[in-house]
């Protein structure tokens, strides 16, 4: 093993490891280790581990994973996982996961995830998950969902579940949901269900509905209906229902309906 220490700093090194440590950093290694530390750091790591951190960070790792991160960050990893953190970032996986995120953003990731965020955002994620969040957002997603969201939006996404949201928009599905929505717009699906939204727009269905809503409109569906909106339109349908209508039209619909209407 190779130790290499400054003033004031703890190192604890197994056979085979490599330990460079600024001032009052503490450093434990297991086997054939990789750590560099600034000063003030913590770094603990379990066998075949890489950990690279800036001064006031903390980093533990299980065997097998790669650590880097930059100064006042938290990562914490399970066996064989990858965390790249900005500073003032907390990030938390389960094994085999992968992490990004950019200063001051949260992250928690069961096993097999993919998390990225940008500044500032919060991702929390259970196994086999791929959630990407620009600056500001917030994700949450079961198992195998995806989720992929602009700035300041705010996605919530049961299991096997797709999420894909423009800035400043809210989507909450349940499982097996696919939804897409445009900046500032409002979905929430249950089991089963598909929302399209343009901007500015207002969705909700039950169970096993599709939406499709162009901008400024809103469409309220229950379980099996299929809704068509132009901008500025208003729908409203019952149980296994279809609706298309133009621009700047209202509809609203009882059990088992049909209604197309042109603008107006």
């Amino acid at each position: 093993s190779s130790l290499t220490a400054g003033y004031g700093s703890t190192q604890t090194a197994r056979e085979g490891s490599d330990l460079t440590a600024g001032y009052g950093s503490t450093g434990t290694a297991g086997a054939d280790s990789s750590l560099i530390a600034g000063y003030g750091s913590t770094q603990t790591s379990g066998s075949d581990s890489s950990l690279t951190a800036g001064y006031g960070s903390t980093q533990t790792a299980r065997q097998g994973s790669v650590l880097t991160s930059g100064y006042g960050s938290t990562q914490t990893a399970g066996a064989a996982s990858n965390l790249t953190a900005g500073y003032g970032s907390t990030g938390t996986a389960g094994h085999e996961s992968f992490i990004i995120a950019g200063y001051g953003s949260t992250q928690t990731a069961g096993h097999k995830s993919i998390l990225t965020a940008g500044y500032g955002s919060t991702q929390t994620a259970r196994d086999g998950s791929d959630l990407i969040a620009g600056y500001g957002s917030t994700g949450t997603a079961g198992s195998s969902s995806s989720l992929i969201a602009g700035y300041g939006s705010t996605q919530t996404a049961s299991y096997k579940s797709v999420l894909t949201a423009g800035y400043g928009s809210t989507q909450t599905a349940r499982e097996y949901s696919d939804l897409v929505a445009g900046y500032g717009s409002t979905s929430t699906a249950g089991s089963n269900s598909s929302l399209i939204a343009g901007y500015g727009s207002t969705q909700t269905a039950s169970f096993k509905s599709t939406l499709t809503a162009g901008y400024g409109s809103t469409q309220t569906a229950q379980e099996h209906s299929d809704l068509v909106t132009g901008y500025g339109s208003t729908s409203t349908a019952g149980y296994a229902s279809s609706l298309i209508a133009g621009y700047g039209s209202t509809q609203t619909a009882g059990y088992e309906s049909t209604l197309t209407a042109g603008y107006g």
